[in-house]
């Protein structure tokens, strides 16, 4: 415990990225003072959520939506109801497979030790690499009204979600959350991913539903397999959200469940 607070006693360079490549371009260099890093730390450990505004420069927003564009090029499109769940996935969407093939300065930043750092910083807590070959990091593309990512859990315990693209207010696209969702299913002996529709319902009733919207170049942090959420439906034509996911595990092995491949599989467009 002494070693973690002597580390925060100073302000922290989250991300120290040289200026030499395009890829540390991505991300500006984030300076947190002790107080403001315990109270994101704080944040995360009560929600499974901590906002990062601005987490792009202007100039890094405009490299990392170049690639993206280039990207969904690649881009399957989705339109189905997840079993378990039973909940809608309209949307495009690029895995880890493609990124690698397609986006080697995307694929290069999810490795980068300067970014899981910042990770690591925000959950006080090593983290590990997602080790499926498609949940890792995905690219998920929203661009039609109605498009949405609807209610689950991931495998992985944290995501990272950095924007490209974001409706404006009032356009739909926000994430909403419904944090220890696990614990609520345990409380009411409800399976978290089977027949959750009237619990969502109750949630909502009970004020437990966190909804955030976002700008482009912002992030979220999100302790993802145990809040359930969720990406509202676009609710407007012509607006846009486009986003890359970068997962990673709480411990070196993880179980994988079969939705990371329906979803983000290539032979399993829709």
């Amino acid at each position: 415990m002494q070693d973690t607070i002597a580390a925060i006693e100073q302000p922290v360079n989250l991300l120290d990225f040289s200026r030499n490549v395009d890829l540390y371009e991505l991300i500006t260099p984030k300076f947190f003072l002790a107080d403001e890093l315990l109270d994101m730390r704080e944040q995360f450990a009560r929600s499974g959520y901590v906002k990062l505004p601005s987490f792009l420069s202007k100039d890094a927003l405009a490299v990392f939506r170049d690639e993206m564009e280039q990207l969904e090029f690649f881009a399957s499109r989705k339109k189905f109801e997840m079993p378990g769940y039973q909940t809608p996935r309209k949307l495009s969407v690029a895995g880890g497979s493609q990124i690698k093939s397609y986006s080697p300065v995307l694929y290069t930043l999810y490795h980068h030790y300067a970014l899981r750092g910042c990770v690591e910083q925000l959950t006080g807590r090593r983290i590990y690499t997602c080790t499926h070959p498609e949940e890792y990091m995905v690219a998920n593309f929203l661009h039609n009204s109605g498009d949405t990512h609807g209610w689950h859990l991931d495998d992985p315990a944290y995501a990272l979600i950095i924007f490209a693209e974001s409706p404006l207010e009032g356009g739909g696209g926000e994430v909403e959350f419904i944090s220890n969702w696990q614990d609520i299913c345990r409380r009411k002996q409800r399976q978290p991913d089977s027949n959750i529709q009237d619990l969502i319902l109750w949630a909502e009733e009970n004020g437990m539903v966190d909804r955030h919207s976002h700008n482009s170049g912002d992030a979220y942090l999100l302790r993802a397999d145990i809040n359930l959420h969720r990406v509202c439906p676009l609710k407007r034509s012509g607006e846009r959200r486009s986003v890359v996911n970068l997962a990673f595990q709480s411990t070196p092995v993880a179980d994988y469940g079969r939705t990371a491949t329906l979803l983000y599989g290539l032979s399993d467009a829709v």
